[in-house]
Parts: C-alpha cells; sequence; structure tokens
C-alpha cells in the first residue's frame, strides 16, 4: 500500500458538533438535547436547522449571560423541569459548547445535580467546537448512551451496529443483514430509549461511520465486545466488505459478490457518468475516505482526499483501497483552493464556505455536507450515493449549455 498520508493545518477547523442535534434528535424519538452556549449556539441552530419548520423541534438552547460566567454551575433546573413537563422525553443530553468549556463550567456535576432531582437521567456529553467536528460529537453522545444498553449474558451472542443513520437505511441495513444470515440485534442509537440492544461479550459490533472510535473502544473495553474493522457500509463495494467482515466475526462466512455486482449493475447509468471524471474531496465530515473508495471503484480518478482525522488502525481498509491516493489530514484551505484553480477538477466536494466561490469561477462543486444526511448506507443507498456525484455534474453541464445561449 503507498498511500501518502500528511498533515498540514493545526489550526483546521470545521462545521461546530452542536449541528449532531440535527439528525440525533430525530433519530432518538423521545430524547431532549439541551444545550449550554450563548446567543451564537443558538443562531447557528436555528439557521443551520431552520428547515424543519413544521417540527417540533426537542432540543433548546440555555443562553448563558454575563452574571452566569461567574458560577461553574448555573442553576438552570426551573428550564429543565419546564422542558420534562411539556416535551416528556425519556432522556435528556445536556450539551457543553465552546464558551462553557472555556470558563471550565462543571457540566458533569450540572448533569448529576439535574439527574438527582428528575425523573429521567440527564447525561453530560462535551460537543463543543473547540474539539470536534460536527460528526465527531456524535460519538460523544454514543458514548453517553452505552450505559443504558442492557448487558448481554455471556452465553448469549447477537450482533450490533453503532451509528445513527436515517430509518430508511436502518430498514435496509437490517433486512440485508437478514439476507445475508447475520442476526443483527439492533442499533445504537435506537429509535427510543428502551429500544437499545443488549451488548456483551457475545456481541459482535459493526460500525456504520467512520468517525466513532472512542464509542467502539468504549464498548470493546467495558462489554467485552468484538469490534469489526472493514470498510464502511457506504457504496456496492463498502456494502460487500461491511457485511462479508461481521459474518466472519460472528462465525458464520458469506459470500456477496454476487449481490455487489448486481448493485453495481443497477446504477450503472450513474457510474457511467462518473466513470473518468476528476475529482478533488476538500473534506470536513470524516466520510472522505469510503466516498473516495468508492469514486476510485467507480472509475473516477481522486486527485486529492481531504479529511479532518485519519484513524490509522479503524480506517485501515479504507486507506488500503487508495493506492497512491494523496490523503491530507486537516488540510490547509488556502492550499487547497490554489491546487483546484490549477487542476481544474471536473468535481470538488467542497464545505459551504469554499463552494460558492468556487462554482464563482467555474469549477462545479458538492457539498460535503449532503452526504452526512443523505441515506446512503448498504446496497440500498447505492443509488442516491451515486446519485449525489451524477446530479452535480448533470446541473453543471446543463448550466454551461445555458450559457453558450446567453
Amino acid at each position: 500500500m503507498t498511500v501518502s498520508i500528511q498533515r498540514e493545518d493545526e489550526n483546521y477547523h470545521t462545521f461546530c458538533g452542536l449541528t449532531c442535534v440535527g439528525w440525533l434528535y430525530q433519530k432518538m424519538q423521545d430524547s431532549f438535547f439541551l444545550i449550554l452556549g450563548t446567543h451564537t449556539c443558538s443562531h447557528l441552530l436555528q439557521v443551520s436547522l431552520g428547515v424543519m419548520v413544521f417540527a417540533r423541534p426537542r432540543f433548546a438552547v440555555i443562553q448563558m449571560e454575563e452574571e452566569d460566567l461567574a458560577s461553574n454551575t448555573p442553576d438552570i433546573f426551573p428550564m429543565v423541569e419546564g422542558i420534562v413537563r411539556e416535551h416528556q422525553p425519556s432522556i435528556i443530553f445536556l450539551l457543553n459548547s465552546c464558551t462553557p468549556e472555556i470558563i471550565h463550567v462543571d457540566i458533569e456535576n450540572l448533569a448529576e445535580k439535574l439527574d438527582e432531582r428528575l425523573p429521567i437521567p440527564v447525561v453530560s456529553v462535551h460537543a463543543d467546537g473547540l474539539e470536534y467536528t460536527a460528526q465527531q460529537a456524535e460519538d460523544s453522545v454514543l458514548q453517553a448512551l452505552l450505559r443504558f444498553c442492557p448487558v448481554l449474558p455471556d452465553d448469549e451472542r447477537n450482533v450490533v451496529y453503532i451509528g445513527s443513520v436515517g430509518s430508511g437505511s436502518a430498514d435496509w441495513l437490517a433486512e440485508e443483514s437478514r439476507q445475508a444470515g447475520i442476526p443483527l440485534a439492533g442499533f445504537v442509537p435506537s429509535p427510543t430509549l428502551g429500544e437499545l440492544p443488549a451488548i456483551g461479550k457475545g456481541t459482535v459490533i459493526g460500525i456504520l461511520q467512520p468517525y466513532l472510535q472512542k464509542t467502539a473502544a468504549k464498548i470493546a473495553r467495558e462489554r467485552g465486545a468484538t469490534i469489526v474493522t472493514s470498510a464502511y457500509p457506504i457504496g456496492p463495494d463498502g456494502s460487500r466488505q461491511f457485511y462479508e467482515a461481521v459474518a466472519a466475526a460472528y462465525g458464520t462466512p458469506v459470500d456477496l459478490r454476487e449481490r455487489e455486482a448486481a448493485t453495481w449493475a443497477r446504477i450503472a447509468h450513474h457510474v457511467d457518468e462518473i466513470r473518468g471524471k476528476r475529482i478533488f474531496i476538500m473534506g470536513d465530515s470524516m466520510l472522505e475516505l469510503p466516498l473516495a473508495r468508492f469514486l476510485v471503484h467507480a472509475g473516477a480518478e481522486v486527485l486529492e482526499v481531504g479529511t479532518p482525522y485519519v484513524n490509522r488502525r479503524s480506517h485501515a481498509p479504507e486507506l488500503a483501497q487508495l493506492d497512491g491516493i494523496s490523503v491530507v489530514e486537516r488540510p490547509n484551505e488556502r492550499r487547497q483552493v490554489a491546487d483546484i484553480r490549477r487542476l481544474r477538477p471536473d468535481l470538488v466536494i467542497a464545505n459551504f464556505h469554499a463552494a460558492n466561490p468556487l462554482e464563482s469561477e467555474g469549477i462545479p462543486t458538492k457539498w460535503s455536507m449532503e452526504f452526512s444526511f443523505t441515506q446512503l448506507h448498504g446496497f440500498g443507498g447505492s443509488g442516491e450515493l451515486a446519485g449525489l456525484y451524477t446530479r452535480a455534474l448533470k446541473r453543471h453541464a446543463l448550466l454551461d449549455s445555458l450559457s453558450d445561449l446567453i
């Protein structure tokens, strides 16, 4: 394997981790996410999650004022009591943002005091923008959730998947697992607290998202479960590798090469559009390695893969399939933009603030965050995954043809 991994920018930052609330509160239907933050935090969530205007949100921001900064355990019980009365959640996640983290608010102690006074559990989660990407904050939430998973008896065995996915993805992941002979017991997180699967020494853990290393380590350490290291179930290639690795770890090997080939055939019209295209991935979601691996197998030329973090052990199966491709950890965006202008790729997977300037220069882009909110896991999600690329390519080709008419 000749994958070049560079680390460039120590001051690299991605979208705030608090935005993980946007997908987690919908997945965990009996939860409430309470953020200890500032007016800036409130504005961020209103803007980034404001598309859900018809939903009844189960998240809120307690805005810290100047007088609150003097106390490392502000009294928020009356507000939390009102949330319990109005929303009746089964669990409250108390999330720390940047300002409380900087002034060392004791969020663990605060959560413990609330937990003692309320009829439901309150757990603390560090999800500030100082340390985590938006996706990695999910890792912190799932670590806090683990204590509510029942302990699997030592004489029993099962399979559990960790990582938040949409309901559609969960349905076809479960059905594809059943077809592969994998006895899937459930997902973490689950729709409700009572549906969390049991985890113990006889559990095989399949990891759905590439940013859950701390949760996986905690499960292995505290429950003795077997953690499967494989490609992630994104694209026909990754889905086959994932299911085969999980089945092998459970002791029931399966060969899914025909299923993979059938899925590639089903999305052939997309693959024909992708093949031969030169694609540059700037990166900010930690999905970049499996996205690049899919593109390579679809016949694209991947010019560079930028990503916030590379775990050499858990990401090894993905890296092994990126032979000869430059992978840049915490990339310097100025350098990337200069390279993109020089290389003029057919498509750039870019963050929000880089996409529009590149588009204005005639360089096609696709927002990287769209991959986080699209149901692209499993064989069933492969069409949606491929369509994200081809729709961007077709849109730009259409704009080019229209501009020729003006």
